[in-house]
């Protein structure tokens, strides 16, 4: 076996980029974990910067459709939204939200996925207000509803404690097929004359889900592991057993089991880019999939 080079961004995949790390290396298959500074993270895939880039999916489709780069995905980590409405006393329900503001992290992918969610749960009368970070804080759009101009922001469950801890409360909404934290993205060149050492990453990955459901004291060790340097601010801390915790639980609760998209969230992630990008409507997203590992593995597991 080999060595996969596998590009990360944000410190917050970090606890689960780890273990998916130390379970591909006990099938013999060595991931290289290399923070990415460039954001155009596909590039780095076809000068052989890099083996599998782990985020920017949305912007790795657009490639793929629009550019024509020879880009395929073999697996997800989460499948369905990993955010949550925060609200101002008095809003109940989903139905409080009708023509009111809702603040939403101005950054992409986010400014393109939340307004479908929105649109999805019937408040495409509401007015979204869109935040930048430079103005909140790293996923802080929450603060806008704590000055009184906003009656709802949403955040990332990794991000929403300092919203609880500021008053607001959370509020229950269904469900949104979402293809966040890492997509395992390639070339075709490289799925093919890596083939061994990414089905080891993709393993690692179905066993990652398993590590975090059942054994927690295995990803509390890892994390602290992890240098800290990486887990300051603006990202998350893991500098407590608290905070640990924390992340644990709320990296466990988002995991797909098994790590694979669902059809929902392929399309939803296809249809949050039509408005801005009308030039992907021609495109069939399917076409950016490989799933013949995943399908390997589940026939193998049973």
């Amino acid at each position: 076996m080999g060595t996969l080079r596998v590009l990360w961004r944000d410190a917050d995949r970090l606890p689960y980029l780890h273990t998916v790390r130390d379970a591909a290396l006990a099938y013999g298959t060595m991931v290289e974990l290399i923070q990415a500074k460039d954001r155009e993270f596909g590039e780095l895939l076809l000068d052989d910067r890099a083996d599998v880039v782990a985020e920017n999916y949305w912007n790795q489709q657009m490639n793929r459709a629009v550019k024509g780069w020879p880009l395929v995905a073999l697996a997800a980590a989460v499948n369905s939204v990993n955010e949550q409405f925060v609200v101002r006393s008095g809003i109940t329900s989903l139905d409080d939200l009708h023509g009111r503001r809702i603040a939403i992290r101005g950054m992409h992918p986010t400014d393109h996925s939340d307004p479908v969610w929105i649109a999805q749960l019937g408040l495409g009368d509401a007015e979204l207000v869109f935040v930048p970070e430079a103005e909140s804080g790293r996923w802080a759009p929450w603060k806008r509803v704590v000055d009184g101009d906003c009656d709802a922001a949403i955040v990332t469950n990794l991000f929403i404690r300092p919203a609880l801890e500021a008053g607001l409360k959370t509020l229950e909404a269904p469900t949104y097929g979402f293809l966040g934290n890492v997509v395992y993205t390639t070339t075709l060149e490289k799925r093919d004359g890596m083939r061994a050492d990414m089905v080891n990453l993709v393993k690692g990955a179905f066993d990652a889900v398993q590590t975090f459901e059942n054994d927690k004291a295995a990803v509390l060790q890892t994390m602290l592991d992890i240098p800290t340097d990486l887990m300051q601010p603006p990202n998350i801390t893991l500098a407590t057993e608290e905070d640990r915790e924390f992340v644990y639980a709320s990296l466990r609760d988002e995991l797909a089991d098994p790590p694979i998209p669902t059809p929902e969230a392929i399309a939803n992630f296809y249809s949050m880019l039509l408005k801005d990008f009308p030039e992907m409507e021609p495109h069939n997203p399917l076409l950016m999939w490989d799933l013949s590992i995943a399908r390997s593995i589940l026939e193998e597991r049973g």
